[in-house]
């Protein structure tokens, strides 16, 4: 019974992870960095599932234009908050990092039948969203 709203509440809760090292000036106090581009890759990969858990009846294109926007918008935010900049191979890195993770879920939606019962976990079926 507590599925769902764990899944939608790790989901906002990356989010505001993802905002804070996104605008904090010095973002390497709080995490070690190490390949910065792989970083942004693998984070975005990470929130493809986290998102597709948190709303998996929303269309994959609405998941991906979320996240692609709001991480354009963690990367305008960079612009006004020296000493960090925006950069467009951190937008490129992160597209990537969703459309990998997206195309992860579905491919392991339509061939692992426990990540599907995972993902629809007590839906009636998997066409209606009632989650």
């Amino acid at each position: 019974m507590l599925w769902r709203p764990l899944c939608i509440t790790q989901f906002y809760l990356l989010l505001i992870v993802y905002t804070y090292l996104g605008l904090t000036p010095h973002p390497e106090n709080s995490v070690p960095v190490f390949n910065d581009l792989l970083m942004h890759f693998v984070g975005y990969t990470a929130a493809a599932f986290s998102i597709s858990f948190a709303s998996p009846h929303r269309a994959i294109w609405q998941r991906a234009s979320f996240l692609i926007l709001f991480s354009f918008a963690i990367e305008v935010g960079q612009f006004f908050n020296p000493p960090r900049t925006f950069n467009l191979t951190d937008m490129v890195a992160n597209s990537s990092g969703v459309a990998l993770g997206l195309c992860a879920v579905l491919f392991l939606t339509k061939y692992v039948p426990l990540f599907s019962n995972l993902l629809y976990w007590k839906c009636r079926t998997k066409e209606t969203p009632l989650c």
